[in-house]
């Protein structure tokens, strides 16, 4: 079993914990005007290099813990790391394009983030906008079903610290993950991207407390 990922700043941890009890019980809004924040990039001024950037070990630790930590609540088995891969990902992230490869692997972008694990967690909370029943592709989801796609086994990522280099589109620093098998196939969602376990109805009233906690949080801090 995985271990859970490291968190630097209690915001990072706050916030990850409550999409995932937001996405485990499918919790309705509050009320019309409620919802729970996108981690959003911070400005290039206000960002810190973090660990999970710097370190190689720190980073590549990050990458499985969070990643097979989203992946278990979808029933998919844990990936491991694929340095072929990781190469492929470094190589076309040190271009600092934001655009896809179109290379053979899945592919999966985030630029500006943080850390790698808001970068992550920006992929996984497109799962709110996934609708199970259609079971099918949408680039409003793609992250997060390429993300927890059962039949990936592996994963190798790169970052790159870009800012902007080259009018290349990508600010702060670049992530590229590759995931083979690839997902997102066509016609093959409904076995790959399943539901998530459902929690208890008598947890909605705590989780819809730790939602709006993280929403004062990033009102107030970010």
């Amino acid at each position: 079993m995985p271990s859970l990922p490291l968190f630097h700043s209690p915001s990072t941890f706050l916030t990850l914990t409550c999409m995932s009890i937001f996405s485990l019980l499918h919790l309705p809004l509050i009320n019309a005007t409620l919802t729970l924040p996108r981690i959003l990039p911070l400005s290039l001024r206000d960002q810190q290099a973090s660990a999970e950037y710097t370190n190689d070990k720190t980073f590549k630790n990050a990458v499985l813990n969070v990643t097979n930590t989203y992946r278990r609540l979808h029933n998919a088995t844990a990936v491991t790391w694929n340095d072929t891969s990781a190469k492929y990902a470094q190589e076309w992230g040190n271009a600092c394009v934001f655009k896809h490869s179109g290379g053979p692997t899945g592919e999966n972008l985030s630029s500006g983030y943080p850390n790698l694990t808001s970068s992550l967690t920006a992929w996984y909370y497109e799962n709110i906008q996934y609708s199970y029943t259609k079971a099918e592709f949408s680039k409003h989801t793609g992250h997060f079903t390429q993300l927890v796609w059962k039949a990936t086994t592996t994963v190798g990522c790169s970052r790159t610290e870009c800012n902007n280099k080259n009018d290349g589109g990508a600010p702060g620093w670049y992530v590229v993950c590759e995931y083979y098998p690839p997902g997102n196939v066509i016609g093959y969602f409904k076995e790959n991207v399943q539901q998530e376990w459902l929690g208890k109805s008598g947890d909605l009233l705590i989780a819809r407390i730790l939602v709006m906690v993280v929403a004062m949080i990033h009102i107030l801090f970010i």
